[in-house]
């Protein structure tokens, strides 16, 4: 099966402090989405690679691409209002016999291992979400109260989430709703069971200015 990947470039990073989107942040010498892109050409040289990109940065990430002299091949397909519309606008460049892999464009440390489990399991399953667990101790808030969860019950979820293509889009022909948070959310709702695999602690999801200190590190 042919593999897909779309990787998210929506956000405009309101915690990040900064005057540019998250995404485009330079660090290690270039902007952190020209990373997340390379991880998934490095994976698999052949896999067709889709950027989500709202219109008023594309002309932005051109500009960025000549002067990092990026030539890593990819499509552009225009973002929406919501996650939920860049994903469905860019399954549209998406044949219906393949695998796509969807991923946020701020997570330049998913390892290839990651993506091929999540690639084998979906090519088994017809699906695939990665988790890593919950080390922190948790609380539930109800109103005014709190009371602990049984962080063995909680697990943490990255990208890429991969799907056979037919099913994702049939999913996806749903009307939007507040609560899907994430692709698996989606596919969810339509009545699929999702398969769980292993991802990578190093797969952090750039939020917070103190995550581009640590990602930083990490690749040093």
């Amino acid at each position: 099966m042919e593999t897909y990947a779309i990787i998210l470039a929506g956000g405009i990073g309101s915690r990040m402090e900064s005057a540019i989107p998250k995404q485009f942040i330079p660090i290690a010498g270039k902007p952190v989405i020209m990373h997340t892109i390379q991880a998934f050409r490095d994976y698999n040289p052949k896999m067709e690679i889709i950027i989500a990109l709202p219109d008023a940065h594309i002309s932005l990430w051109k500009d960025l691409c000549n002067e990092f002299n990026f030539g890593v091949e990819h499509q552009i397909s225009r973002g929406g209002r919501e996650r939920f519309f860049s994903v469905k606008n860019a399954l549209e460049r998406v044949p219906d016999n393949s695998i796509v892999l969807i991923h946020d464009g701020v997570r330049p440390l998913v390892s290839s291992k990651t993506i091929d489990r999540v690639r084998e399991r979906t090519i088994e399953k017809g699906n695939a979400i990665p988790y890593i667990e919950s080390y922190d101790s948790l609380r539930e808030i109800d109103g005014l109260k709190s009371s602990a969860v049984d962080r063995k019950k909680i697990i943490r979820i990255q990208t890429p989430q991969g799907f056979k293509s037919k099913d994702i889009k049939e999913a996806y022909n749903n009307k939007y709703q507040p609560s899907y948070t994430d692709d698996a959310s989606v596919l969810e709702s339509a009545g699929k069971t999702i398969e769980l695999v292993l991802g990578n602690n190093r797969n952090i999801k750039i939020t917070q200015p103190i995550d581009l200190v640590i990602v930083e590190s990490l690749m040093q």
